[in-house]
């Protein structure tokens, strides 16, 4: 049986991303790779890596114009 897993932990994840994305880019990776018993992480994980390179290029391109 798979473990649930705390909903805060991928939260913390999402706003981690916000703030620095090179760091929420890291803590997803690790909740994909550290935490292979629980789906829950492992969804998120990718998500968080997904929204931390959008969150990247987004600052990029903020930073280029301004």
């Amino acid at each position: 049986m798979e473990k649930e897993g705390n909903i805060i932990i991928p939260i913390i994840g999402y706003i981690i991303s916000i703030v620095s994305p090179i760091i929420g880019l890291l803590y997803g990776a690790a909740l994909v790779f550290m935490k292979k018993d629980t789906s829950l992480y492992q969804k998120h994980g990718r998500f968080i890596i997904y929204f931390a390179i959008l969150m990247f290029i987004i600052s990029f391109i903020i930073r280029l114009h301004f």
